[in-house]
């Protein structure tokens, strides 16, 4: 029966020429898998600041020049100390000999080769720590709370190997704050260990057991300026070539895995969205701009810094469209009530290019902000910016929340049939709204509410130091009392130390929750309401 569907659905090619060639040579020689293959497996995880990120910014910029754009990369700005990841490693030595599953933040210590010693409780009270003093030399500190900050002054002075605190369940969530200097660079070791371990190590020293670990991190720091780059690649308009419709998604990623689903899987649409295009030798009326913004999980700052470079092109820009979810297929997308006739029309070409794989258009009263992508940066300046609705099929599908920033983000876990189909996808739309006679219509473009289908949001901006630089109208945030200038602690009382860790606990989060803020030097616990 879907062969019989499919079959039925090819056998109706689009009026579109341009259209009709790229289906052909998605559905026939996708290389989109390619794409991301060489991203994340030769090339690997792409940090802000790292080796492999100036790296695949040059691979990708070379990419797109190969298949005939104008390609090139743009600085967009620095920061003072580079970080590269190496390969790390952890066993238990003694009762047993085991492998560890362990992580760490992005810009922290290693250990400068294999480190073995003794697990030890870390001291709960003040007259533990007295007694503990003599067993932390040389000892991996097993916490289970911080605990005070003269705790963790004690643990430098005595010496330790490191402190190695519990993941959440069994998922290592990389993170980690650029803001360091190279004449203060982290010293203390600091790892995640998955939690079943990580209880297993507690209930053995519980015992009294002798438990001994041997761990290997191999973290790297790079003295800067290190600079920092935008991947700007255009096909130019034929009748306007000064505006601009953006297709897009961020190549930077963390550094726990290959960065495969966040995002090199955009990154690899976006690529071979450039290539189709290429291929079925488009010339669109106005310039399609594909780019790849850097800085993202930093907060949006690739973005952010385009956008002040460059303010006169704001009115020249019909949307900017960002795929940033994942590896499900690019399903649909919102549209305001002035641009549902045109998308209708700009999107009938795709909506049933597959039987299972249906692309549907939802009206909002206002594109949603404060997704937390790039797109956001530029419906700060009143720009139309959307963010790629994604679907599953009832037998296939990513759980997002799984890979996200995970040790599990690999190459494995990118669907290809959904990477191609998405491709095709972001092609045709670019095509489509390039060709227009306008550009899209701003009327009622913006709202802070959260739109159903969406991921949820609490409509605040903010960069990975978390302090709020603005609260969306309307939104949980402004309703639960948040303002600028605070910095978010909590979200339902877990911690949160940057951009990923917020983004995660704010889809965790109950309906009705709390989120803990410092203003004024003093912590307070203001209620938020998701809407269902």
């Amino acid at each position: 029966m879907r062969i019989l569907a499919l079959l039925l659905l090819l056998a109706v090619p689009p009026d579109d020429p341009v259209v009709a060639a790229v289906l052909k040579e998605g559905r026939e020689n996708s290389r989109v898998m390619a794409h991301l293959d060489h991203l994340t497996n030769e090339i690997g995880p792409r940090l802000t600041s790292s080796t492999n990120l100036t790296k695949a910014c040059e691979w990708t910029r070379d990419q797109f020049a190969s298949w005939g754009l104008k390609a090139r990369l743009e600085e967009w700005g620095t920061f003072p100390v580079g970080f590269d990841r190496g390969p790390w490693s952890a066993k238990m030595v003694l009762p047993v000999e085991k492998p560890l599953t362990i992580g760490t933040g992005a810009w922290t210590a290693g250990t400068h080769g294999p480190v073995t010693g003794p697990a030890v409780l870390a001291p709960a009270t003040d007259d533990e720590l007295k007694e503990a003093k003599e067993t932390l030399k040389g000892a991996w500190v097993i916490s289970t709370t911080r605990g005070p900050e003269k705790y963790q002054v004690a643990y430098d002075e005595a010496g330790v190997a490191g402190v190695i605190r519990s993941a959440p369940k069994d998922l290592i969530l990389t993170g980690g704050s650029s803001r360091i200097s190279w004449d203060a660079l982290p010293k203390r070791v600091s790892v995640q260990m998955i939690a079943s371990q990580h209880k297993e190590i507690v209930e053995l020293l519980q015992a009294k057991n002798e438990v001994k670990l041997t761990i290997d991190v191999k973290n790297e720091f790079k003295q800067g300026p290190v600079k920092l780059f935008n991947v700007i690649a255009e096909i130019p308009g034929a009748e306007k070539p000064d505006e601009f419709v953006i297709i897009g998604g961020h190549i930077d990623s963390w550094d726990g895995a290959t960065g495969t689903t966040d995002n090199g899987t955009g990154t690899a649409t976006t690529l071979e969205a450039a290539r189709l295009l290429a291929k079925a030798g488009a010339k669109p009326k106005r310039t399609i701009r594909f780019m790849l913004w850097s800085g993202e999980e930093q907060g949006l700052l690739g973005s952010r810094a385009f956008m002040k470079a460059h303010p006169e092109e704001n009115a020249k820009i019909s949307a900017v469209i960002v795929h940033d979810g994942g590896t499900n297929f690019v399903s649909g997308i919102v549209a305001t009530e002035a641009m549902l006739p045109i998308f209708e029309k700009v999107f009938q070409p795709v909506m049933n290019l597959d039987a299972e794989l249906k692309f549907t258009i939802k009206k909002v009263p206002g594109l949603p902000r404060g997704v937390g992508s790039d797109h956001d940066s530029y419906l700060s300046a009143g720009v139309p910016g959307l963010f790629w609705s994604q679907g599953r099929t009832a037998a296939k599908g990513q759980n997002y929340s799984h890979e996200h920033h995970t040790q599990h983000d690999v190459y494995s876990a990118a669907i290809p049939e959904f990477q191609a189909h998405s491709a095709m996808v972001i092609a045709a739309g670019a095509w489509g709204i390039a060709n227009l006679d306008d550009l899209l219509p701003r009327k009622g473009l913006t709202t802070s509410a959260p739109v159903e289908g969406t991921r949820r949001v609490l409509g605040v901006n903010c960069e990975d130091d978390l302090v709020i630089m603005e609260v969306g109208a309307g939104s949980p945030a402004e309703k639960g009392g948040l303002k600028e200038g605070d910095r978010i602690l909590k979200i339902a009382g877990q911690a949160v130390a940057d951009l990923g860790r917020l983004r995660e606990e704010i889809q965790k989060a109950p309906l009705q929750t709390s989120v803990t803020v410092k203003r004024a030097g003093k912590d307070l616990d203001l209620p938020v309401a998701f809407p269902k």
